[in-house]
């Protein structure tokens, strides 16, 4: 196909500025289509934009990381109030009874304590982990807004660029348009050009034919005068053909001389003398002089007729190439019209082109504003998971919490009216990095259904005080415990009950201070031995008893009694191993022995616990991910007045993970004390007993800072005929950590 030279210039025009475009762009090219757009976008960072894929992985990351975070913190913040709560439960006195004074709240409350030491080194780790996380992360989101920001900048060029493009696009096929209408016009102008001059060649031909027969005409008249005139000229010899008898005569002359060379003259002679011997023709003569003139003007005639015809000719020969041009001008009408055309579907292809190209370009800055927000959004967002990480870093192991709820015990036995105490304990509690602060106390009605049996108020309240100075190997804190008497005062002796049936056999104990230090040493990473040294300084209180002396005949059933206890020192040293699948804890407590004066109107004396001392092993094995066992071994020994007191209690259990906010256990308990005491707070004496007992519990968390735990334990006592009791104990606890 010929192309024309404008159409070869503009091709030139177009395929400079593309490699223009090219070198100028590289990555972004001077007419990108969405092919080559995923292809570059392939070939420079993989199968996705990096922006995209980052947004989506980190932000996934970010938001599964966070949830994740959230509820194994708030698993532990629950578990850590329920575990605080457990204890404040224990019973104001409980160090006095060497014993078990409530198993279905002390043992729960101890597996409690190693499972949160076990949580305490897992949430550690994972908070340093989750600070590093988010540093990492706060590195790549500023990396990432960058490269957003970068992103955003090539998509504004791409687009600016994209709509030049376009509008050079337009503007092209505008122009190319506008020439292909003038070409068309142009053309149907050659066109009708070239059938004129075709019309004029054709009209102009057949003066030439008759003029061409005009000259065949003449020259066939002249040309039969030629011939009678040359015939005429022969016959009368003045005009001979070039054979004539010419060669036959000079041969004839040659023989007569003998071939003699010297007669070359006479052989002369002989020739012309025969070609003059013709004798003389008269009218002949004059015939042939008449064809000569005729032939003169046949001459002219036909160099008139043959000059006419050259002129027709000629003017032949114009209009012939006259329509030769104009068919040339027409045909390069045609192609240009033809090559506009093809230009003009190329144009409207490359302004197709360049308005997806535009729409794409569009989008591409749209989705980059959106992803420097989004990067904008994530870098705000992981910078604050930073701070919240290095703050929960710098602050692990604070805050702050409540626990409420009810607790209900019922007993019968020892031919005693049916008993029941409701309790409901109130705890808040507060933990810096320094300091610890609880508070604890509670409401109660307690009736054992005796005479001044009932009792109904306020426990007493127990404030506790607590400074920390941790160190990376060993730790000391330094404790102090007040208790104040809040409690019921001057409760009656037959308000008070034997030891293991409710959560308080006695009431208000009268102002105490318990100062203590306590120092831990960390073998490794999950051994660690612990000491304690706590002097509890007790104040007077007082109660009623019912006082009877028979060798008197004295009887008084509401005889007010002082107690002036003695101060009570106690030593403790504990090892505990927490592992990630196996807990143990090794405790011996020693107490020395206290004393404790009384007086009445009637008598006066002391009473006195001998030396005591308890070892108590705690251990937890995981079975799988969802199971666990636990175990526990007590064992006592107390100095005793009369004789010594030996008590041994055990217990096994089994706890069920539902799901992430359901727990379930079951607990066997049982032991037993032998040796002959005195309470004298009941005023009764107590041999050999043995305690078995069934507790089963269950822990909801309702959400990620609250959490709701149920409780239940049927028991047994079996003892003399005054101290063999059975019941049930129930409790249902709210823990909100906040």
């Amino acid at each position: 196909m010929r192309t024309s030279r404008r159409a070869r210039q503009r091709l030139a025009e177009a395929a400079q500025l593309e490699e223009e475009g090219r070198k100028r762009w590289g990555a972004v090219a001077f007419r990108m289509s969405r092919k080559r757009r995923k292809r570059l976008a392939k070939a420079q960072v993989g199968e996705e934009p990096r922006l995209k894929r980052f947004v989506l992985q980190q932000m996934r990351m970010t938001r599964s990381r966070k949830r994740k975070m959230r509820e194994e913190a708030a698993l532990r913040q629950t578990a850590k109030a329920a575990s605080i709560s457990a204890l404040a439960l224990l019973p104001p006195m409980a160090g006095e009874a060497a014993g078990i004074s409530n198993a279905m709240n002390d043992i729960p409350a101890a597996f409690e304590s190693l499972r949160n030491d076990r949580d305490r080194i897992r949430d550690f780790k994972e908070a340093q982990q989750n600070a590093a996380e988010a540093a990492q992360a706060l590195l790549e989101a500023k990396a990432d807004l960058q490269q957003a920001k970068a992103d955003k900048e090539n998509a504004a060029s791409a687009l600016l660029e994209a709509q030049q493009n376009l509008e050079k696009a337009s503007l092209n096929l505008q122009r190319i348009a506008q020439e292909l209408a003038n070409a068309q016009l142009e053309s149907a102008q050659r066109t009708r050009e070239a059938i004129a001059a075709q019309q004029a060649v054709a009209d102009f031909a057949p003066q030439v034919w008759a003029q061409e027969g005009a000259v065949a005409e003449a020259q066939s008249r002249r040309n039969n005068t030629q011939a009678a005139y040359e015939r005429l000229g022969r016959e009368l010899g003045h005009l001979r053909t070039e054979n004539d008898g010419l060669e036959e005569r000079i041969r004839q002359a040659w023989e007569s001389v003998g071939y003699a060379q010297n007669r070359l003259n006479d052989v002369m002679a002989m020739v012309n003398g025969a070609q003059a011997a013709a004798p003389e023709r008269q009218a002949e003569e004059a015939q042939w002089e008449a064809y000569e003139k005729q032939l003169e003007s046949l001459d002219a005639e036909v160099d008139d007729a043959e000059a006419l015809l050259d002129a027709l000719n000629s003017q032949l020969d114009d209009l012939q190439d006259a329509r030769m041009a104009a068919e040339d001008a027409e045909q390069d009408a045609r192609e240009l019209v033809r090559d506009l055309t093809a230009e003009q579907a190329e144009a409207e292809i490359d302004v197709k082109e360049s308005t997806n190209d535009v729409t794409e370009a569009e989008n591409w800055h749209e989705e980059a504003i959106r992803g420097v927000a989004t990067a904008e959004n994530n870098l705000t967002e992981t910078q604050n998971w930073k701070t919240k990480a290095d703050y929960d870093l710098a602050h692990f192991g604070e805050g702050k919490g409540l626990s409420t709820g009810f607790e209900y015990y019922t007993w019968h036995g020892a031919g005693l009216p049916r008993g029941y105490q409701l309790y409901q304990p109130v705890e808040f509690y507060a933990t810096e990095k320094k300091w610890d602060v609880s508070l604890s106390t509670g409401w109660l009605v307690s009736d054992t259904g005796l005479p001044h049996g009932r009792v109904s108020g306020w426990t007493d309240t127990q404030l506790g005080l607590t400074y920390k100075n941790d160190h990376k190997i060993n730790d000391v804190h330094y404790k102090l415990t007040v208790n104040a008497p809040t409690g019921e005062q001057n409760a009656h002796q037959n308000a008070m009950m034997a030891d293991n049936l409710a959560a308080f056999s006695s009431f208000s104990e009268g102002w105490q201070f318990t100062p203590e230090i306590e120092a831990t040493h960390r073998l490794t990473e999950r051994d660690s031995l612990i000491g304690r040294l706590n002097y509890t300084i007790r104040r007077d209180y007082s109660y009623r008893i019912e006082y009877e002396d028979t060798e008197k005949g004295l009887y008084d059933p509401d005889v007010a009694m002082e107690i002036s206890p003695r101060n009570k020192f106690q030593q403790e040293i504990e090892y505990r191993h927490i592992g990630e699948q196996q807990q143990f804890s090794a405790k011996l407590i020693h107490v020395n022995s206290v004393s404790a004066y009384y007086r009445n109107r009637y008598s006066s004396g002391r009473f006195e616990d001998g030396e005591d001392w308890t070892l108590q092993l705690y251990g937890s094995q995981d079975i799988d991910e969802r199971n666990s066992w636990q175990y526990y071994l007590w064992g006592n020994y107390q100095a005793g007045d009369v004789e010594d007191i030996y008590r041994y209690y055990g217990g096994w259990g089994l706890t069920h993970q539902f799901d992430k906010k359901q727990r379930g256990y079951v607990l066997l308990n049982g032991g037993g004390s032998y040796g002959q005491s005195y309470n004298w707070r009941t005023n009764t004496w107590r041999g050999n007993r043995h305690l078995y007992a069934l507790t089963l519990g269950y822990a909801y968390r309702i959400d990620d800072t609250s959490e709701l735990r149920a409780k239940v334990e049927r028991y047994y006592i079996q003892g003399s005929e005054t101290d063999s009791y059975q019941g049930w104990k129930m409790s249902l606890m709210w823990n909100q950590s906040f």
